[in-house]
């Protein structure tokens, strides 16, 4: 009902506004039907634009909580919004998302910000107004974090993230995010080339998108060509970059990755994200033998990440980043079967392990790599609402669904590692959130050094190569 509260007092103004040389764009977070339908209720003359993954609100520094619905002023504004007429028929897109209301200028000056500290909370009409006049003054960019903010996130986090459900949720990400350097990805990727696996959908598709928007040529490494063309076009038309392409390969399927690896060492590869996953509820095996999960996580990145060995080091500064999963935290290092011939199978066990070899072998990675200028390391996302998730785990998305990151949350991290500056030196690290992490809570799931070393012996044996 409160956004309804905002439109309605904006909306009888809309002609003020315009007298005052401004125009009213309403952004919404429900579906493009329900905007649709909103704007014929309201009788709405003004644009309604929709953002389902709440770029513009991260972009915007609004705020986003279960908090902020609990303030003792939200019971007061509710009856307020009543009074006025504004009913909530039925809740579309976050709910814990906050607004806001800003003044832009024409030559993208921002005169007014007012972010809404509880539900219900909105600008004053009368400080909107005075933001319209032409002399005003042009606000600084706010600071999204503070020093005594970051050192708060860090206090907190230290207590929470062992808990896992109020760190791995969406409510982790908000409180890490307290840390987060809004600098870190000030950057320009205009001379990177980024190559990303299962970049259609979820986190893949991203980190891609976000990759574009800094400037990079991406390249999209698609198993289905329809659904990443769809994807590559998708991203051309909202960032503006048309050095988007794709290039079909199966991650579980040695001849398709030597194919693709032979048309991409072309020219340096900059950034190289594994992120391709997938999670059967029986087993599979490839055109190569090898166990379906198993493939794609572990000997088909392996075989990748070979391949363009030299593309990687004539980029100078490349960035390799493995996309493993918190569900590795659960398992240890398995190489008894690691092809699941002898157990019977469970697909997030499968999961599991192989987001555990994934890690491991980025380490190695970045050993054998130390002093080529190329880094490596691995990362966790967390529990993000994706397609695969939603998928693969219906009973965990029905129960978690309301506490799920977004897709564009849970590549954050990932973002990061490919683009920031800082991260340009750390290798063989394993990230969640921008931070370092510890790779085991458990001493019963640490591997051996001889373990570590015959996991790449086996991966060098299945892809036939000759990594050493």
């Amino acid at each position: 009902m409160f956004c309804r509260e905002q439109v309605g007092q904006l909306r009888d103004k809309i002609d003020e506004i315009r007298i005052r040389g401004g125009e009213l764009v309403i952004i919404g977070n429900g579906s493009a039907y329900f905007a649709k339908a909103f704007k014929e209720d309201f009788e709405l003359d003004c644009p309604v634009l929709v953002d389902t993954d709440l770029r513009s609100y991260r972009a915007a520094g609004l705020r986003r909580g279960r908090m902020e619905l609990l303030s003792p002023q939200v019971p007061l504004n509710a009856i307020r919004a009543l009074k006025s007429g504004a009913r909530q028929d039925g809740v579309q897109g976050d709910p814990w998302q906050l607004g806001g209301v800003f003044v832009i200028r024409p030559d993208g000056e921002v005169t007014y910000r007012y972010v809404s500290e509880a539900a219900g909370d909105h600008a004053p009409l009368s400080e909107v107004f005075s933001a319209l006049n032409s002399k005003a003054p042009v606000m600084n960019p706010p600071l999204t974090t503070s020093p005594w903010q970051a050192r708060v996130g860090r206090a907190l986090s230290s207590i929470l993230d062992p808990l896992i459900v109020p760190s791995f949720d969406r409510t982790g990400f908000k409180l890490h995010s307290l840390g987060f350097d809004p600098a870190d990805l000030d950057v320009d990727l205009s001379d990177k080339r980024c190559l990303v696996t299962g970049a259609n959908s979820g986190i893949g598709f991203e980190t891609a998108l976000s990759l574009a928007d800094l400037g990079a040529e991406v390249v999209l490494l698609c198993r289905n060509d329809a659904k990443g063309t769809e994807a590559a076009n998708k991203i051309r038309k909202q960032t503006g970059n048309n050095r988007v392409s794709v290039d079909v390969v199966d991650m579980s399927d040695q001849k398709s990755i030597r194919a693709a690896a032979k048309r991409l060492s072309t020219a340096p590869v900059h950034v190289l994200v594994h992120n391709a996953g997938v999670l059967p509820d029986h087993r599979l095996e490839t055109d190569d033998e090898q166990e379906m999960t198993f493939a794609t996580h572990v000997s088909g990145p392996f075989l990748l990440t070979q391949l363009l060995h030299d593309s990687l080091e004539k980029a100078d500064g490349a960035r390799v980043v493995w996309v493993s999963s918190g569900g590795m935290y659960t398992k240890r290092l398995n190489l008894r079967d690691p092809q699941w011939i002898k157990r019977k199978y469970d697909g997030v066990a499968a999961y599991a392990e192989t987001k555990r070899a994934q890690v491991i072998l980025s380490e190695l990675w970045a050993k054998k790599l130390r002093g080529s200028g190329v880094v490596v390391n691995a990362m966790h996302p967390g529990w993000a609402n994706t397609p695969s998730v939603e998928s693969s785990l219906p009973l965990f998305h029905r129960i978690t669904r309301q506490i799920l990151r977004t897709p564009a949350e849970g590549a954050d991290t990932v973002v990061w590692l490919a683009a920031a500056e800082r991260t340009g030196k750390p290798t063989g690290k394993f990230f969640f959130d921008r931070l370092a992490r510890r790779t085991h809570f458990f001493s019963s799931t640490k591997e051996d050094a001889k373990e570590r070393q015959a996991l790449w012996r086996l991966c060098d044996q299945l892809t036939m190569g000759s990594a050493e």
